[in-house]
């Protein structure tokens, strides 16, 4: 059970990289400095925050699977 939460945590990490680089790619393809800050303050900063929100709870997830305490609290529930 750990290792398949760990992959799927590593998993998510590598998604959210990838949307990272998808959405700053965007944001840079636009035509003008106007549109860029535009495309920066409207959809890259949200989605970067709450990508970033989802990989740090990631790693917090799999240090919590991994304690000696881990296995316990993944049968318990």
């Amino acid at each position: 059970m750990q290792f398949f939460v760990s992959l799927t945590m590593v998993l998510l990490c590598a998604g959210g990289v990838a949307v990272l680089a998808l959405v700053l790619a965007w944001q840079e393809r636009a035509a003008s400095p106007d549109v860029r800050r535009q495309r920066l303050l409207r959809l890259v900063l949200p989605v970067a925050s709450a990508v970033l929100a989802l990989m740090l709870g990631a790693v917090f997830l799999v240090m919590l699977v991994w304690s000696p305490q881990g296995a316990e609290l993944l049968v318990s529930r």
